[in-house]
């Protein structure tokens, strides 16, 4: 049974076993925080840090083949705990004086409860059907990683995906958007604890809600926001810190090494930061600092270099990272979702279904700032630099740059508060907020009866599920005993055994797509799905016998109401795999 398409629990259910998890994680944080780091104490920081190693170790379980032992067991003992710690959460989330005071904290306390409800809403990101979900869906289905060779995405396997599969084994889907919200909210109450300046922290707030592309870092299991956070979160104590100590080397080490766990681009962001904090902290313990340098890398990246290194015929620098071919990363580099020229990408749509795929103009208040101080002009040559770097070796995109808006958010923090009007400045980026209000309150009320009701659930994913309706008449059509090779994306909704059709998307090399296709034999390949009425222009048509079934029209299914304006079909092949590799073209 696949809990996506047939869920154990209503919505709302789901959330409160989210929200129990999310407090078993900072419960473990604290206690890592407490009892290790010994200095900072903040339901934050404890979020980060929780997530961070207890991500890590089912990671590194999972390369030892142990991932049902351990994971099974673990995610029963973060629910216990965060059930044990709800009480203590809820004090400690309440205990500080409340901002709701004049209409602007209405509209942030509405804007926040709008993006809470687009959070706790069933998926629909294409990326997360895709591996996000279905990678946690493989492990759990056959307590090993899969073949990077048959499923390219798998290469792309973070700690997100590890930490998605104890929600999955409890039968909740949402809790990776709703942590990523949640952290986003503990982020601006620290930062509130941290200024203890009204105006500035509401501007502060609305400089970061007010992008249009919190909407996507906010609605999908797509771990992003978190480890924006990580690397926003050490960028504020490197900066802040007159001297970095010893336990301040390792929470921000900890802080940017889990980053880049969770998504390789934050080797990228992390890149000066930690080169900063390492320099600043190694004069004052030399032998110290360079030993425990050595054990956070032995932690973070030697289990998945040796995994890698196991999984691949040539081994070179780039696979301490990661194995997925140089031709897949040259493809993701060259990657946009607007089609317009960098940067100009990252702040014009080139139509109204991507205006959520843009950064916004807040930044450009900063240019308006007087008595800025050495830790803004700091920052900003730091983001400066990252950007550069982003710029040739990432993705240009303004999800991934969102980053940057958190980033100069803490900026703010170090300004030099005389004659700034904090007031102007916010009613300013209104307009901007407005947008993102109005675009939050159509997906909010649009999903809000899905979490009341597995009926409404399903109607709302039938809209907006990337896949989703296609994936339902896959499932009752196809033979329980199939073996599929999926042309559609969606996979983490497929409850058959099957490979995708990756490989033949990108320029591989032939060494490799013979492998590939050696994979599809041994797997026993018996069907193939395609997209489409027609197998004649598909590069495995020599392979194919004949036609299974063909579905109905399937209206395009999307979260943005105006990328719905097409329809599609499915087909359904038999698929003769004995004749690999000859019929492939």
């Amino acid at each position: 049974m696949n809990i996506l398409i047939e869920p154990l629990f209503i919505g709302f259910v789901q959330t409160l076993i989210s929200g129990a998890l999310i407090s078993g994680v900072i419960f473990i944080g604290n206690l890592i925080n407490s009892k290790i780091i010994k200095k900072y104490n903040h339901l934050f920081l404890d979020l980060l840090i929780g997530i961070i190693i207890i991500s890590q170790f089912i990671k590194i379980f999972t390369y030892l083949g142990l991932f049902k032992e351990f994971s099974y067991f673990l995610s029963y003992v973060v629910l216990l705990a965060g059930i044990y710690n709800f009480k203590t959460l809820i004090i400690s989330l309440t205990k500080n004086k409340t901002l709701l005071i004049t209409k602007i904290d209405w509209i942030i306390i509405s804007s926040l409860l709008l993006l809470f409800l687009i959070s706790v809403a069933p998926p629909s990101m294409s990326d997360a059907l895709n591996y996000h979900y279905g990678i946690p869906f493989y492990l759990i289905q056959h307590n090993e990683l899969p073949d990077i060779n048959t499923w390219l995405h798998s290469g792309l396997l973070g700690n997100g995906e590890m930490i998605n599969s104890l929600a999955l084994i409890l039968g909740t889907d949402n809790f990776g958007s709703l942590i990523q919200f949640i952290s986003l909210i503990l982020f601006f109450k620290f930062l509130y604890n941290e200024i203890n300046q009204k105006e500035k922290i509401i501007f502060i707030i609305i400089f970061i809600i007010s992008s249009p592309t919190i909407l996507q870092l906010i609605s999908g299991a797509k771990f992003l926001l978190l480890p924006q956070l990580m690397t926003t979160t050490a960028l504020y104590f490197m900066i802040k810190l007159k001297k970095i100590e010893f336990n301040d080397f390792i929470f921000i080490g900890i802080l940017l090494a889990g980053a880049t766990q969770f998504k390789l681009s934050f080797i990228i962001s992390g890149f000066l930061i930690a080169i900063l904090t390492f320099y600043r902290a190694f004069f004052h313990n030399k032998l110290k600092i360079i030993f425990y340098s050595i054990l956070l890398f032995i932690f973070f990246f030697i289990p998945t270099s040796i995994w890698n290194y196991n999984h691949i015929n040539s081994f070179n620098l780039i696979n301490i990272f990661t194995i997925i071919p140089n031709e897949m990363i040259e493809s993701l580099k060259l990657f946009r979702e607007n089609n317009s020229l960098f940067p100009l990408n990252l702040f014009i749509p080139d139509s109204f279904g991507k205006i959520t795929a843009i950064l916004g103009f807040q930044f450009l208040l900063l240019f308006f700032f007087s008595k800025k101080t050495k830790e803004f002009h700091n920052i900003i040559l730091i983001v400066l630099f990252t950007a550069c770097l982003h710029f040739f070796l990432g993705m240009n995109v303004s999800r991934i740059y969102f980053e940057f808006i958190l980033w100069l958010a803490v900026s703010i923090i170090f300004i030099n508060d005389i004659e700034i009007k904090y007031k102007l400045y916010t009613k300013i980026l209104l307009p901007q907020l407005l947008f993102v209000f109005c675009s939050s309150l159509y997906f909010a009320i649009a999903s809000s009866p899905s979490i009341f009701s597995n009926k409404l659930r399903d109607n709302f994913m039938i809209k907006n599920s990337f896949h989703y309706e296609a994936f339902k008449w896959i499932n009752e059509t196809l033979p329980k005993d199939a073996k599929v090779l999926s042309g559609l994306r969606s996979v983490a909704f497929l409850e058959n055994e099957f490979v995708t059709n990756e490989p033949l998307q990108y320029n591989l090399s032939s060494e490799k797509l013979k492998k590939y296709f050696k994979l599809i034999k041994k797997n026993k390949i018996n069907y193939i799905i395609i997209g489409g009425k027609t197998s004649k222009d598909h590069r495995l048509q020599k392979c194919i016998d004949g036609k299974y079934a063909e579905s109905k029209k399937f209206n395009r299914s999307r979260r943005n109401p105006f990328n719905r304006n097409s329809n599609y079909v499915v087909s359904i092949y038999k698929f003769n795999y004995k004749k690999l590799p000859n019929c492939a073209n």
